[in-house]
């Protein structure tokens, strides 16, 4: 698959997890850069992360205008899945290491940072797994995983992994509860409207 039709995908993801794409997905991903700053940040994250953008000065325009636009530092050179979802998108850092699966959700407020101090397999940032929820003011640092299916709680604070299908909250952040279903689901069944 070329670079456009993987870069086409992956906002096709994103978009999916504010509405059904049922419309011509051009003008949808349109639509979304006018008005969303958070699909505006995965948008420029997308463009420069598949390469789509040769010029290093140029580079560095669309990462200082994105910042500018959206207040969210995602780096070209972390890995994020598909289907990111940033329901206030305002102070969010994420680590040029990083690697994010898919279908997660991140909250304001949120730092996804390293700790060149702490080692783990050579590596120095979190890896979060797919289906995780990241609660407003959540601080995950150094090379920790947060596992498939967790939910991190409002201002948590994640120094040690987080095993699958897990609730963690406080400072440090630890498990309290075990789920059996992914989050979305989880939402839909007790919050249904």
């Amino acid at each position: 698959m070329n670079k456009k039709k993987i870069f086409t995908s992956l906002l096709v993801k994103d978009i999916s997890r504010f509405r059904k794409v049922d419309t011509n997905i051009y003008l949808l991903i349109l639509r979304y850069f006018i008005t969303s700053s958070a699909f505006r940040s995965m948008f420029f994250h997308r463009l420069l992360s598949l390469n789509l953008v040769n010029n290093k000065v140029l580079r560095k325009i669309i990462t200082a205008f994105g910042w500018l636009l959206t207040e969210i530092e995602i780096p070209s050179t972390s890995n994020v899945g598909g289907g990111l979802f940033i329901p206030h998108p305002k102070c969010i850092i994420i680590n040029r290491r990083c690697i994010i699966g898919e279908n997660v959700t991140i909250a304001q407020g949120v730092t996804i940072g390293g700790n060149i101090f702490k080692e783990k397999n050579g590596r120095e940032s979190p890896i979060i797994e797919n289906n995780v929820l990241i609660g407003a003011g959540a601080k995950i640092l150094g090379p920790v995983t947060v596992g498939e299916n967790s939910i991190i709680g409002a201002n948590a604070v994640v120094i040690k992994d987080i095993p699958k299908n897990s609730v963690a909250v406080g400072i440090p952040a630890k498990v309290v509860k075990q789920v059996n279903e992914p989050y979305p689901d989880l939402i839909k069944k007790n919050y249904s409207l």
